[in-house]
């Protein structure tokens, strides 16, 4: 398969299971290099078996799916002589190599950087851990609720008398998988120059501290940090009124908003008031009680009429808002047509997805294939890898390598 992105040419082993792994290579599968996803036997990565709310139309979860477009799989299992011989020996051919284990368990299969480097000292190799590989967490399980439950980000929104407040989004996956992917092409580039691969280091509770940064050196800084109060939430760092106010019909978001505007705008001129009647940040009860002041103001006059009327009003002054909107008033409005893609899948036919969030000039429509049936490109990945048909026929007979039959 040829490709005109930017890393046409690259190959890339794609040991990662669950979310932030997975879309690291799909990222690299994107721009062009080859990914070979290497799974297990018994099922491969498990979330081909963990189906979101139910939807099973393409054989594998939609979780599946839509993370490992762009890839072939190779069914191996590495606890044996023979399945670790064969990865060993495609280890030296190959650009990339990235893996999300426990950092302890990459050892304990001969596949930490070490090994592979003695392979090949030209390999880029990536690894994505929960919690890194030093301190207490280092072989709890990351995940990425856990993790954000974990960093202190749960009592950034909500209210004080209701529970941590987390993000229903698997927002840490996808941070950390986007540092993998950034801290692969930079060895890539370093690469170029030196001749030498090396090791790529991220994890979910670097990927959540950087999420964070503005708010973990703010509380490092502050004389008394903010805290969640009797009115609800989105952010406790940002100043009232930011968050969602319930209105005659809908619901609207403010973001940064002058309060003196505001009190013109709204005709409450309280607001305005209140804007310079802000306490010391170091009494933080005060801070408290005067957010939730102006909070309830906000929702109380934006209660009288629809989101839609305020919008546009609030709009016209330079009032950062917006209505809030749901998957099916989003997705009809035309603006989000140019950041989805139809795609073939061999088992649940065509369906829309999100597209690749980069786009170059020189592949603008780069090549989409759908997420592969498991262990379908077994026997064809090793035939091109340079394995001969009675040593294919050696390994699959043995069980270090399986082949899908059923495609």
């Amino acid at each position: 398969m040829t490709s005109n992105g930017p890393l046409s040419g690259i190959r890339v082993l794609d040991l990662t299971i669950a979310m932030a792994g997975p879309l690291c290579s799909q990222r690299l599968g994107e721009m062009g290099a080859e990914v070979v996803k290497i799974e297990a036997p018994g099922g491969g990565d498990f979330s081909r078996h963990s189906p979101m709310a139910g939807v099973s139309r393409f054989g594998d979860a939609t979780c599946f799916v839509t993370l490992n477009r762009n890839k072939r799989s190779l069914v191996l299992d590495l606890k044996s002589e023979a399945g670790k011989d064969v990865l060993y020996r495609l280890v030296e051919s190959a650009d990339v190599f990235v893996q999300n284990f426990r950092p302890r368990v990459a050892a304990k299969l001969g596949i930490d950087y070490a090994t592979l480097n003695a392979i090949n000292d030209k390999l880029v190799y990536a690894s994505i851990s929960g919690y890194g590989d030093e301190g207490p967490m280092r072989d709890r399980p990351g995940q990425d609720l856990l993790v954000q439950s974990y960093s202190g980000l749960t009592f950034n929104g909500g209210q004080a008398s209701g529970l941590p407040h987390p993000s229903p989004l698997y927002m840490v996956d996808t941070s950390a998988s986007h540092m993998a992917c950034e801290g692969i092409l930079a060895a890539l580039v370093a690469r170029s120059r030196t001749g030498k691969g090396q090791e790529v280091k991220t994890s979910l509770l670097s990927a959540i501290m950087e999420m964070q940064i503005q708010e973990v050196t703010s509380y490092l800084a502050a004389d008394a940090p903010p805290r969640r109060g009797a009115s609800p939430q989105v952010s406790i760092w940002m100043e009232p009124p930011y968050g969602v106010y319930s209105c005659e019909t809908g619901n609207l978001a403010i973001a940064q908003a002058d309060l003196e505007v505001l009190s013109d705008v709204l005709e409450l001129p309280q607001l305005a008031r209140l804007k310079v009647e802000r306490p010391p940040q170091k009494d933080a009860d005060a801070v408290t009680a005067w957010r939730d002041r102006i909070c309830a103001l906000v929702a109380g006059i934006l209660a009288t009429k629809p989101a839609e009327y305020w919008d546009e009003l609030l709009h016209e002054h330079g009032v950062w808002c917006g209505v809030v909107q749901d998957y099916a008033t989003f997705l009809e409005n035309g603006q989000a047509d140019p950041y989805l893609v139809s795609m073939e899948h061999a088992v649940g036919g065509t369906y829309k997805t999100v597209a690749p969030g980069i786009r170059f000039s020189d592949d603008p429509q780069p090549e989409m294939r759908g997420a592969p049936i498991y262990g379908a490109d077994s026997t064809a990945i090793l035939s091109e890898s340079g394995f001969g048909e009675a040593e294919i026929g050696t390994l699959l007979q043995s069980g270090a390598v399986v082949e899908n039959s059923d495609q």
